[in-house]
């Protein structure tokens, strides 16, 4: 985490398989988180602050990411067998934990689930300290059937930049009340404003880098919170931001929510695409040449 006077939306989740597998990692939150955590509800990783409930039919990108079938995060669908989401949602966890839903608004039943095959993140830069490089694409065990409330989103260009005061939106099934522990069940809907990198910095000093920016209102009442991570902000239909991380008390004056910048990361994410498709098709063909030849 960057300073102790931010705080991770991470879910209470990793608190409780790591403490259900009596060992500790460093994808268990720091101590101060920690300690704020386990005096919560274990069943509140789930809201947006200042929010309206959603309808999956408008935003049918959106996925739920579950731990041990427990919500953990949220993510988007950038094809119909990859899901992007943030690095820190799945640090240290094995494929064989995660699941996804897609095409329910609620995150408790509906839709399709489907299991996780690979991880993908950038290894070597990612901080679990400094959520830099907070991005992971998640390569799914069979293909989601698009249709109603269930359809990929748009990519930035990998030279677009934030453009300071639009609205865009973040969804998810994360904390609405920071004081409030009560789950929601409905997904729900924020807009909030992009802030530019430079501008971000004078809220976060050189905790922000050039791989995140800052989307909220100065004088706070709306932000993303505790389990939206991994979550999409998208404006006209293209995915801008993974819901990264922000202050302690969401909402807060004067502390926007920081977002992952996919635009950074276009080129790394259409690289691990190709790459996997094409060890598939050469797995395909392989087993097709083996048949043939019996």
């Amino acid at each position: 985490m960057p300073s102790s006077s931010m705080f991770i939306y991470f879910t209470e989740l990793q608190v409780i398989i790591e403490k259900t597998n009596q060992k500790t990692t460093e994808a268990v939150p720091r101590p101060w988180d920690l300690e704020r955590i386990l005096q919560m509800n274990y069943q509140n990783p789930l809201r947006i602050i200042g929010s309206s409930p959603a309808d999956i039919r408008d935003y049918p990108y959106q996925v739920l990411l579950m731990i041990n079938e427990v919500p953990s995060c949220g993510g988007s669908i950038i094809k119909n067998d990859f899901i992007l989401t943030a690095a820190h949602c799945i640090y240290d966890i094995p494929t064989s934990h995660l699941k996804i839903r897609a095409g329910s608004s609620d995150r408790t039943t509906g839709g399709q689930m489907v299991g996780v095959k690979s991880i993908f993140y950038p290894e070597d830069k990612f901080n679990i300290d400094t959520y830099d490089y907070d991005i992971a694409i998640l390569q799914l065990n069979q293909a989601l059937i698009f249709g109603e409330g269930v359809s990929a989103v748009y990519l930035p260009d990998p030279d677009y930049d934030v453009i300071q005061g639009e609205i865009a939106v973040a969804t998810g099934w994360g904390q609405t009340d920071p004081d409030d522990s009560t789950l929601p069940t409905i997904l729900q809907s924020v807009e909030l404003p992009q802030i530019r990198t430079h501008i971000c910095r004078n809220y976060y000093g050189s905790l922000i880098t050039n791989r995140m920016f800052c989307a909220g209102y100065k004088q706070g009442g709306k932000d993303t919170c505790l389990g939206d991570s991994g979550g999409p902000l998208v404006t006209n239909g293209v995915l801008l931001g993974v819901t990264s991380w922000g202050s302690e008390h969401c909402a807060q004056s004067g502390h926007p929510g920081v977002f992952t910048k996919v635009a950074y990361f276009r080129e790394y994410i259409d690289e691990i695409l190709s790459t996997t498709r094409a060890k598939i098709r050469f797995r395909e063909r392989v087993v097709n040449n083996a048949i043939q030849n019996q």
